[in-house]
């Protein structure tokens, strides 16, 4: 990670902000970068007028990774595009033959942090407590407590809490506090361990001002595990840290109160390992966190968090699953309601409702209905936030759609699922170059993401540059072997690329496939479109309607339907799913 400067460094029509990971036009739009990219940008200007070494910069951009002088030359065609450089031109970067590159243009220091500290909005993230027990399967209580501090800590005004993608995406990882401040726009941080040894529970916790690096607070906690309630460690920690913060926070009212979601122990850790299984989205992560889910509600059947849980898992079983929707999607909206009916003010419980809401049963305006009611009461929900724009992107509402994923971005920076959301939704709105930018920034997020890679082949496909999106489709395959979804793009690259035989190897897998297991009609429609067919695609997208399969959501604005736009059989299919007035 390149060392960030407190300074605001203006140069030609820009302003770039370090500490703020900005870098805007002088009109005051944003403009997007990768995160390595900026990172070179940011180096590049803080040496403004230095000649610098290939090896430098690559040693500073990544210093913990052995990459390829590519990298290096891809991030710098990045930012001159960025930057409006026309091909050759060097207004800004500068390449010096044999030696390295060089920012010519005049840069002047417009702000520092001293000068911007009393305006800047207190936010702190919480990292996930690291386990240094003998027993690796108490990992799921750090997780755990770094999550629910997450969710109490929110609860205070004038704080702006990290969401947990952005905040776990540094566990396991050796990063200096500062450096991970400076990545998340933070002030504070709380960190800590947990120790299991034997029945004694052992937590320690520092809250520290990422500025200076002194300590806040911190305590040590110990506790007989099978004597009284393990999880009163993380209300104390709670209420220690909010009496931390809240010298830090001018005007600040009364501390909130804090509200277990159970009081029973049992179904308190069983929660929080389905929590910590599902959020590893792979199918035996699902699968597991299904479990514990059910086992909590068994436990605490009047805990609305658990059922919260296991409707994310229904909705993904049928998602990345890809089993019968009709088996889960209704469980999954079922579950989501008893978890309303169960506790209403918990804003998950309406995002979660409106989301199954959207892929089940295709009612938007319902959908639409609870997310508004998610928002009311927690404004500052990451997910629901992309969500929502997801259910606004899917029914045509770009603009909408837009706003809502940026807030999500801004609230969870570091999120690759959030980076390759919002590249969809540009691709819907016909913003694909947009949409090549973010795929290609969610990817070095999270390179082992199956819908980065699936969302880019789409991309690229509408680009027209069809052997990036058979390589693109063929890395979603090979992350998940044996998803359809991958399948049918990588066939209908190939289709496009005038590989006829291996698209048609394709399809014929994809139906010796449903032999044996369900196989959405959607994707089998998009290697028939692929091949030219039509007729064939649309008898597919028929069955998809009848069957209740949820992909069919795209069917609007999928660019790869636009050429059936005036089909009257295409045309009655988006009437009957309410997508045409």
């Amino acid at each position: 990670m390149v060392s960030q400067s407190a300074q605001v460094y203006e140069f030609g029509d820009y302003q770039l902000d370090p500490a703020q990971r900005l870098l805007r036009a002088r009109n005051g739009a944003p403009v997007s970068l990768s995160p390595k990219a900026f990172d070179t940008l940011a180096y590049l200007v803080q040496h403004a007028g230095t000649v610098l070494p290939k090896d430098e910069l690559i040693r500073a951009i990544w210093p913990d990774t052995a990459v390829e002088e590519n990298n290096l030359n891809q991030n710098i065609s990045l930012l001159r595009r960025a930057l409006g450089e026309g091909r050759g031109g060097q207004r800004y970067i500068s390449t010096v033959p044999g030696r390295g590159f060089q920012f010519i243009a005049a840069v002047r220091i417009a702000v520092v942090a001293m000068e911007r500290e009393a305006a800047e909005e207190p936010a702190i993230a919480v990292l996930p407590f690291v386990n240094v027990s003998d027993d690796p399967e108490y990992e799921f209580f750090g997780d755990g407590l770094a999550e629910e501090l997450i969710n109490a800590l929110s609860k205070l005004d004038q704080m702006r809490v990290v969401a947990r993608t952005s905040a776990f995406s540094f566990k396991g990882k050796r990063t200096d506090i500062r450096n991970i401040a400076e990545r998340l726009g933070v002030r504070f941080v709380l960190e800590g361990s947990v120790r299991k040894s034997g029945k004694r529970l052992r937590v320690t916790a520092q809250l520290v001002n990422a500025a200076d690096g002194c300590h806040l607070w911190s305590e040590r906690y110990d506790r007989e595990m099978d004597i009284g309630d393990i999880f009163q460690v993380q209300d104390e920690i709670t209420l220690a840290v909010m009496n931390a913060l809240k010298l830090k926070l001018p005007g600040q009212g009364r501390l909130p109160v804090l509200k277990r979601h159970t009081e029973n122990i049992r179904a308190r850790e069983l929660y929080l390992k389905g929590r910590f299984h599902l959020f590893r989205m792979s199918p035996s992560g699902i699968k597991a966190g299904t479990a514990y889910f059910q086992e909590a509600i068994q436990a605490d059947p009047s805990d609305a968090h658990a059922h919260i849980g296991l409707a994310h898992a229904y909705r993904m079983f049928a998602l990345s699953l890809e089993m019968v929707p009709g088996e889960v999607l209704p469980k999954a909206v079922a579950t989501a309601k008893r978890a309303i009916e169960l506790d209403g003010n918990v804003a998950e419980a309406h995002a979660v409702l409106g989301f199954n809401i959207f892929w089940s049963d295709w009612n938007w305006k319902a959908a639409e209905k609870q997310f508004h009611r998610a928002l009311q009461l927690n404004p500052n929900s990451a997910d629901t936030h992309w969500m929502y724009a997801h259910l606004l992107s899917n029914t045509g509402h770009h603009a909408d759609a837009l706003a809502e994923v940026a807030h999500a971005r801004q609230l969870d920076p570091l999120s690759g699922l959030i980076a390759a959301m919002e590249g969809q939704f540009l691709l819907h709105a016909s913003q694909t170059d947009e949409a090549m930018a973010r795929l290609r920034e969610a990817l070095e997020l999270d390179a082992n993401s199956r819908v980065a890679h699936a969302f880019a082949a789409s991309a690229y496909i509408e680009k027209g540059l069809l052997g990036e999106a058979a390589v693109e489709a063929g890395a979603a395959r090979a992350l998940s072997p044996g998803n359809a979804g991958a399948m049918a793009l990588e066939a209908y690259a190939e289709a496009r690329l005038g590989r006829r035989d291996n698209a048609q190897a394709i399809f014929d897998e994809l139906l010796q496939l449903s032999e044996k297991r369900h196989v959405p009609p959607y994707h089998i429609a998009v290697v028939c479109q692929g091949l030219d067919d039509s007729g064939e695609a649309l008898n597919w997208l028929e069955r998809g309607f009848e069957q209740r399969d949820p992909r069919m959501v795209f069917v609007k604005v999928d660019p790869k339907w636009k050429t059936l736009c005036d089909d009257l059989a295409y045309v009655s299919l988006l009437r009957r799913m309410n997508l045409l007035a």
